[in-house]
């Protein structure tokens, strides 16, 4: 007798594996490999194991008979998180997936802040504008960064004269009080502005 040969045929559907090609009644029982594909995660062999995706499929010793099988696929959502450091952004991205079309981050805002950029994935240094493109895959963070801005006070002390006068202020500076001017022959009515 001369032992047949089974074609074990198969459709990765843009997955990858090592699989064996054929087998026969003598053939050592076998799983097939799990086979995997980039941003995306296997749901499961079908065909002629029947259309309900399994992930286990095992060949018996003794087995006979040609065999075909589908790998099928979902796709990965990876998550998005940000730090936005006191800040607010509207339509913040929470997840992706490989096929999701490219994006970019929002600006974000803070009130007394100047947004000097993102840091986190992928970024060296601070970057203002953020695209993820279709086809990256893995969890991202991001952390909005800031800068204080400051603000000039100028004073018109009408011909008086006061000492030690705030010039500048940012909305970290802790809360003061204006001095009282004075101006020989005056009394000091109030500060307008």
């Amino acid at each position: 007798w001369k032992v047949i040969d089974y074609k074990l045929e198969y459709n990765l559907n843009g997955g990858t594996a090592n699989l064996p090609s054929k087998y026969n009644v003598e053939t050592e029982t076998f799983t097939l490999e799990t086979p995997i594909k980039t941003g995306y995660i296997f749901t499961g062999w079908t065909g002629s194991n029947g259309s309900v995706p399994q992930t286990n499929i095992t060949i018996e010793k003794g087995s006979i008979g040609e065999r075909n099988y589908t790998a099928n696929w979902k796709v990965q959502e990876y998550k998005i998180t940000y730090n936005l450091n006191g800040g607010t952004a509207s339509s913040l991205i929470k997840s992706y997936n490989i096929e999701s079309n490219t994006f970019t981050l929002p600006t974000p805002t803070r009130t007394g802040y100047t947004f000097e950029g993102w840091s986190g994935t992928g970024l060296n240094g601070l970057t203002k504008s953020v695209s993820v493109n279709k086809g990256n895959i893995g969890d991202r963070n991001y952390t909005a960064n800031w800068k204080v801005i400051d603000y000039t006070i100028t004073y018109d002390l009408d011909g008086g004269s006061v000492s030690s006068l705030v010039q500048k202020y940012n909305v970290e500076t802790n809360t003061f009080t204006l001095p009282t001017p004075t101006k020989t022959g005056y009394t000091f009515a109030g500060w307008t502005g």
